[in-house]
C-alpha cells in the first residue's frame, strides 16, 4: 500500500469512528448528513440546505443533543498527529511547520456566543494552530479570544503549542511561524523553551540592542540583531517590500534574509485555510446561538478540510478533492444524496421524456 493510500485509509477509519460517537442511529444519520454538507464546497453552509435530513434535526444535533464532542475532537487530533508520523516514516528528523494566527469571523448579530470587537472587527475571534508537512496541511485546534481581561491571543497560541505530543517533538524539528501579532517577548521565550525554532513577523519600530540601540527598520536585510527586550538569541532579519509598506520577520535560526522571507511566506498555508474555510467550508457562515453549536460547527469544518487535504491530488481543485473524499468515506450517504437529487428533479425529467426508476440490489 502506498503512502497516499495509507493516509486515505486512515481518513476513512477516522470518519467511521467519529460519526459513530452519537448514541442513536438517528443522531448518527444527522451527523453524516451534516458532514456531507460541509464537504459539498459548492453549497452555502446553512442548516436548511442539508439534504436527506431536516434542518431541525441538524439544529438539535449541533445545539441540544448530548453527544461527546470532546471525544470527537480527541479522535480528530490523535488521527492528525498520527498522519504526520506516518508521512514522516523513513525520513531523518524532518521539518514540521506549525503556524499560529488569529482570524475574525465578522458577525452583525448580538445573540451569537463570544462576539466581541477586536481590531475594529465585530465578530468571533479564533486563534488557530495549523500544521504543514509535505502535502499534509490541516488545522490542529483553536481557541476563542473572549476580549479584555481574558487570556490574550499570545497566551492561547502558547497553550496549543504546549500541547504538541512528545512523539511529535522527538520525531520532527518544529518551526513555529507567526505574524507580528505574536512578536511579544513572552511568546518568543516560550517557543524556544519548548525546543522549537521560529520565524515571526516584527514591527518596524521594534527596538534592538545589536547593532546598537536602533529599530528593526534601521537594520539591513539579511543582518543579525538582538531584540532589546529579548536579547537571548541572535536573530536573522528579513525585509520584504510590498507596495508602500515594508514587512519584517526574524528567525531564531541563522538564515539569509531571503530565506527568512521565504519561510515567513509559508504561513500562506494557514491563510489559505482561513480564506477557503470561510468561502467553501462554512467557517464564516456560523449562525448558531450556543457555544456548543459553535464548537460542533468548527469540528465539522476542521474535519471536512482535513479529509479534503487527504484526498487532494495534483492539479485538483478543493471542490474536486472534497467530492473524492465524500465518495470514499461516506459512499452510502452520497448515493442517498444523489437519489434525492434525482427525485427532486423528476418533474423536470418527465417534461423531457425521461422516466426515473431505480431499485436496490441486495448482494
Amino acid at each position: 500500500m502506498s503512502l497516499q493510500q495509507s493516509l486515505r485509509e486512515r481518513g476513512s477509519i477516522l470518519t467511521a469512528q467519529l460519526v459513530a460517537v452519537p448514541a442513536t442511529s438517528y443522531q448518527q444519520r444527522s451527523l453524516k448528513a451534516a458532514l456531507h454538507h460541509f464537504l459539498d464546497t459548492g453549497t452555502k453552509k446553512a442548516l436548511h440546505r442539508v439534504e436527506t435530513v431536516s434542518a431541525s434535526a441538524v439544529s438539535r444535533l449541533l445545539n441540544e443533543y448530548d453527544w461527546d464532542t470532546a471525544a470527537c475532537w480527541s479522535m480528530l487530533s490523535q488521527a492528525q498527529w498520527e498522519l504526520l508520523l506516518v508521512a514522516a516514516k523513513g525520513k531523518p528528523r524532518p521539518l514540521l511547520r506549525l503556524s499560529v494566527d488569529l482570524t475574525s469571523l465578522e458577525k452583525t448579530g448580538l445573540q451569537l456566543p463570544f462576539v466581541r470587537v477586536y481590531n475594529k472587527v465585530h465578530g468571533i475571534h479564533l486563534v488557530v494552530l495549523f500544521a504543514e508537512f509535505d502535502a499534509l496541511k490541516f488545522p490542529l485546534g483553536y481557541r476563542i479570544y473572549k476580549g479584555s481581561h481574558t487570556p490574550t491571543p499570545v497566551t492561547l497560541a502558547l497553550e496549543m503549542l504546549k500541547a504538541v505530543p512528545d512523539a511529535i517533538r522527538k520525531r520532527f524539528k518544529i518551526r513555529v511561524l507567526a505574524d507580528s501579532g505574536f512578536e511579544a517577548a513572552v511568546f518568543l521565550d516560550e517557543v524556544r523553551q519548548l525546543g522549537f525554532e521560529f520565524v515571526v513577523g516584527v514591527r518596524a519600530t521594534r527596538r534592538t540592542l545589536h547593532p546598537g540601540v536602533v529599530t528593526v527598520a534601521d537594520c539591513p536585510h539579511g543582518g543579525y540583531l538582538e531584540l532589546k527586550n529579548w536579547p537571548y538569541d541572535t536573530l536573522s532579519l528579513g525585509c520584504f517590500d510590498r507596495g508602500d509598506r515594508t514587512f519584517y520577520a526574524v528567525s531564531s535560526e541563522l538564515m539569509s534574509g531571503d530565506e527568512v522571507i521565504a519561510e515567513g511566506k509559508k504561513r500562506w498555508g494557514e491563510e489559505s485555510f482561513f480564506k477557503e474555510g470561510k468561502h467553501q467550508f462554512g467557517l464564516q457562515q456560523f449562525a448558531l446561538r450556543t457555544a456548543t453549536g459553535l464548537d460542533r460547527w468548527l469540528l465539522l469544518v476542521f474535519l471536512a478540510w482535513t479529509l479534503t487535504m487527504l484526498f487532494r491530488e495534483a492539479g485538483a481543485t478543493l471542490e474536486q478533492s472534497a467530492l473524492l473524499a465524500v465518495v470514499a468515506v461516506m459512499p452510502v450517504v452520497r448515493v442517498n444524496w444523489l437519489l434525492k437529487l434525482l427525485l427532486k428533479n423528476s418533474e423536470l425529467l418527465g417534461q423531457y421524456g425521461y422516466s426515473l426508476r431505480y431499485a436496490r440490489c441486495n448482494l
